[in-house]
């Protein structure tokens, strides 16, 4: 969680306060419909978790977060995919964001290596990351990170600022759920909290949340492009495991 909430320090220092296109949209039918879906995909996840079936996977998220809430947000409004697309932020971005995301991502991974180095073996751990880090990096942006910041931030985040009209409250309420749609991994699969509910979701609405809050508010500051988040959240992602894979040598 400390560095997550460097992380949200970071944005509030190189991003400002950005326009949101159609702040005065009230999507109301599509929130219902994001929360009910979330609902839905939280219990099938439990389920599949409980009886040890493999129904949730990095497969069943680009049909269950993507495809499918793409497909339904679009009739909902009665647009083409394109239109839908477009208002989620995936064909949004510019080099002054790229830029400024990079610079986030630089100083959360800068400070990661300096805090584990502190002991001594920087030049080894420093190694030992880069060289996990490219491929997980690649890995990430086209499973999890492209997935779940689509889902919550391009269509549950965008369509919940428009309904609330209060942005900050809506990403903190997007992350809150972001974090909950961890829960059936933390109960069952993560050794650390698996059995424990309280650990469960003291893990969840610690670290989950508050990243989740972070990669809203980035995505909220630059203007509502998606691969700013899509980004950030592979980059964190990618670094955690790799760091993880290096601290195991």
């Amino acid at each position: 969680m400390f560095f997550s909430i460097l992380l949200i320090i970071f944005i509030f220092i190189l991003f400002r306060k950005q326009t949101i296109d159609n702040i005065n949209e009230e999507p109301k039918k599509e929130l219902l419909f994001c929360l009910a879906w979330l609902l839905f995909y939280i219990v099938l996840s439990m389920v599949s978790c409980a009886i040890h079936i493999n129904l949730i996977n990095e497969a069943a998220n680009w049909l269950f977060l993507v495809l499918f809430p793409l497909f339904i947000t679009g009739w909902l409004k009665k647009e083409n995919l394109v239109t839908t697309l477009k208002k989620t932020g995936l064909i949004r971005f510019n080099k002054k964001t790229l830029l400024k995301t990079l610079i986030v991502c630089i100083l959360y991974q800068g400070t990661i290596i300096l805090i584990f180095s502190l002991g001594g073996g920087a030049p080894d751990l420093f190694k030992n990351i880069l060289s996990k880090f490219p491929k997980l990096f690649c890995i990430m942006i086209f499973t999890a990170a492209f997935t779940e910041e689509f889902f919550f931030r391009g269509i549950l985040q965008r369509t919940m600022v428009r309904s609330l009209k209060r942005p900050y409250i809506a990403i903190l309420l997007t992350s809150i759920l972001f974090g909950l749609y961890h829960y059936p991994f933390a109960f069952y699969l993560w050794d650390e909290t698996a059995g424990s509910i309280a650990n469960s979701l003291k893990t969840i609405l610690t670290d989950q949340a508050v990243s989740g809050f972070a990669l809203g508010l980035i995505y909220y500051k630059s203007n509502e492009s998606l691969w700013s988040c899509i980004i950030l959240h592979a980059f964190i992602n990618a670094a955690i495991m790799s760091l993880g894979t290096a601290l195991s040598v």
